[in-house]
């Protein structure tokens, strides 16, 4: 098995290479050990001629205040994203949803972050679904448009528990917020060059300390330290930090196997997929009609990249019904029924890209979706076994995050936690 290190990192997403570089930048001695054949998990961007497609995580905003001094540190620069600017705007004329939405954090307000499970109303709030309070408490097509509008961040309604939406409302910084409301959007920053620029500097300060291909699948642990084995061989360390989706952190086998409350956390613990696209064209033909820079229809949420790189780009992410759709589908069959449905809104030019590039991230078997979320019942029951270390295995990633679930920022700020709990340690 060789040395023993000081820490093996599963998995090399922007958590596992935020931790594993502070680690590595104060002399401890650090193996990152990742299933698939690059780095960045659940971001994934690269280039296309002068433009950087992305089709993972790419978005920051205010009080993102972590990733954005990790990106200064890196050296990647900041720019305002044009897409969602007009949230306030279209607003303006529903002042019935716009109190709805207030109403709604008004609730969010009483969920302690650190413990929703504590709430006043926790239990109330566990055991019924976010649909079913949305169906009793906001009237008709006001529901309906609220539930489209969460579906952007969360599982459809009548999955996810109604704790669980306002715990992760709450650490977004409520619903107002996100929406951009009282200023500028959750989801108003992009990173020059794509937020992958920031895994692709962290992994080429780690270097040969992140090993590729190399999915673990079993981890021992115990009071003199880890061992984590994969197919090529074994790597032990005093500590283990464990960046995977709760779900697939689930089907690591551990020994001894993980304390009951911590198992069946995870298991009720899913992960929401949608297939992410980005379509590329010679220019950007729908800025001759102003005011389309997004669009948003049963089928898609899109929107136009920005800037003048060639070639355009409108990107999107397709609803949880129809990514449910297209995995039934061929890859000719689901690339030609997206391009339609843009096509249902930007007229038939839509229809002819450059370049496609779309995945489908719940089929990715290193993922399986973009956001996890807990079910009816599970934050009062379990929610406790979330966050806490057991024994030298610590957790890291954007679930974990007290503030800011869910994003870059809470995976970042969850990785520089854990990094220098162990460095106290």
């Amino acid at each position: 098995m060789g040395k023993q290190h000081d820490a093996v990192v599963v998995g090399a997403g922007i958590a596992g290479l935020v931790a594993a570089t502070r680690l590595a930048d104060a002399g401890l001695s650090v193996v990152v050990l990742e299933a698939r054949k690059r780095i960045g998990g659940r971001i994934l961007g690269f280039r296309h001629g002068r433009r950087a497609v992305q089709l993972g995580g790419r978005w920051t905003g205010p009080g993102q205040g972590r990733v954005k001094a990790l990106a200064a540190e890196l050296g990647v620069g900041l720019c305002h994203s044009p897409a969602f600017e007009n949230s306030s705007g279209s607003m303006a004329g529903e002042p019935e949803l716009v109190a709805a939405v207030r109403r709604i954090d008004e609730l969010t307000d009483r969920v302690p972050l650190e413990a929703p499970w504590q709430a006043p109303d926790a239990g109330t709030w566990d055991h019924q679904t976010l649909a079913t309070w949305l169906e009793r408490e906001v009237a008709g097509d006001r529901a309906r448009t609220l539930a489209g509008i969460l579906m952007g961040f969360l599982p459809e309604p009548g999955e996810c528990s109604l704790l669980h939406a306002f715990t992760y409302l709450k650490s977004n910084g409520g619903l107002a917020s996100i929406m951009g409301l009282d200023g500028p959007a959750h989801d108003s920053e992009l990173f020059v060059g794509g937020a992958h620029a920031l895994t692709d500097r962290l992994g080429e300060r780690l270097g040969d300390t992140v090993r590729l291909d190399s999915p673990v699948l079993r981890i021992l642990h115990g009071p003199d330290g880890v061992t984590a084995f994969t197919d090529d061989g074994a790597v032990s360390a005093r500590r283990a930090i464990v960046t995977m989706p709760p779900v697939l952190a689930g089907r690591l086998v551990f020994d001894p196997p993980m304390p009951s409350r911590r198992d069946y956390l995870t298991q009720r613990m899913p992960i929401r997929g949608k297939v992410a696209f980005a379509a590329l064209y010679d220019e950007p033909f729908w800025r001759d009609t102003p005011g389309v820079s997004s669009i948003s229809t049963r089928n898609v949420l899109a929107w136009d990249e920005g800037g003048d790189d060639d070639p355009a780009c409108f990107s999107g992410l397709c609803s949880i019904a129809r990514s449910r759709e297209l995995a039934a589908m061929s890859p000719d069959e689901r690339s030609d029924a997206v391009l339609g449905d843009l096509a249902d809104s930007l007229g038939p030019r839509a229809l002819d890209v450059v370049g496609y590039h779309a995945v489908d991230w719940a089929a990715e078997p290193w993922s399986r979706g973009c956001n996890s979320f807990l079910a009816t019942g599970s934050w009062t029951a379990y929610g406790g076994a979330l966050r806490p270390a057991v024994g030298s295995i610590h957790w890291a990633g954007a679930e974990y995050a007290v503030r800011f679930m869910g994003q870059m920022e809470g995976a970042v700020g969850t990785a520089e936690d854990v990094a220098r709990a162990i460095l106290e340690a």
